[in-house]
């Protein structure tokens, strides 16, 4: 996305006053410390705010720090990590907030910004990065492209293991994921060090793909998570439609067994995804959305 200064301006202004009060911030404040780890909002739909406007907005909402994008037409770009990651860490730290994780184009050692990436992330002081997506030839058989996967995986953990960083990888819905079917996660995750990868559990995605079943798949998986994302949809007939965190069809009872039973010290991202995050006129509402999901986050687990 083209940044537009007179845009982002215009809309960190509405959606400073729109969108968090005062009275929101004395509660926060009041109420005792959280259980998990860093709370962070994924950076993808603010992309048009400047690294300072960025650290201004996670004060004045709340948040601990962002899921960065490190990837191709992110926040940064990877070809110039060296340069332009230091810049997005020390703007946030100068307001003592932080890049709690980022997303990636990472998912092999053989790409060729891999390693420049990761290292430059370790040095930044950041700890996980998310993966990107491997993806199914539906034309071939099913099984020896996951022991691929799974192999690839194993390069990167010696790497993490270096670097002392570690990999998260999302289950996502769709035709083509390797993670739509969440067995595919125990699989690639089971016999690795949580240290060097684990699962970013996403509840939106696992619900959209296993319906009521979902609570099978959060067990079998929650040994290996290393951070929760958390987003809504429903089905408008047979398709998905993003909706804001709280309103649609994830469970409750996901949030409800959570408040009960944390797991202590993983970040927590939100991502706000129903609205447009490419049109520049919209920044507005995307600020002011952001600060509804950071309310909805605190009512369902109580951060």
């Amino acid at each position: 996305m083209k940044y537009n200064r007179r845009v982002a301006l215009g809309a960190l202004a509405a959606g400073l006053t729109a969108g968090w009060t005062q009275a929101d911030e004395n509660k926060a404040s009041a109420d005792s410390p959280s259980p998990w780890g860093p709370l962070c909002v994924f950076a993808k739909p603010l992309q048009m705010l400047s690294f300072p406007e960025m650290a201004d907005l996670l004060v004045k909402q709340q948040w601990d720090g962002i899921e960065a994008t490190v990837r191709k037409g992110g926040q940064v770009e990877p070809a110039k990590v060296a340069d332009q990651l230091p810049k997005l860490v020390d703007a946030l730290a100068a307001k003592e907030k932080q890049v709690v994780l980022f997303a990636s184009d990472v998912n092999s050692v053989d790409q060729r910004l891999t390693e420049p990436t990761l290292r430059a992330a370790a040095k930044a002081g950041i700890r996980y990065y998310r993966m990107a997506y491997y993806r199914y030839d539906l034309d071939q058989p099913i099984l020896p492209q996951l022991d691929k996967f799974t192999r690839q995986v194993e390069q990167l953990v010696q790497l993490n293991r270096e670097l002392g960083i570690t990999a998260l990888y999302q289950n996502h819905a769709g035709t083509r994921y390797c993670g739509a079917g969440l067995w595919d996660l125990y699989r690639i995750a089971a016999d690795q060090p949580k240290e060097q990868l684990a699962v970013a559990f996403d509840i939106r995605h696992a619900t959209v793909e296993a319906g009521m079943s979902w609570p099978i798949h959060w067990s079998m998986l929650r040994e290996h998570v290393g951070a929760l994302y958390c987003k809504d949809f429903r089905w408008n007939e047979a398709k998905v439609e993003n909706v804001p965190l709280g309103s649609g069809l994830v469970a409750s009872s996901f949030y409800d067994s959570l408040r009960k039973d944390p797991i202590a010290g993983i970040p927590v991202s939100v991502h706000m995804e129903y609205i447009d995050h490419r049109d520049p006129q919209l920044a507005a509402q995307r600020i002011a959305a952001v600060a509804d999901d950071r309310r909805a986050i605190r009512r369902l687990l109580g951060i």
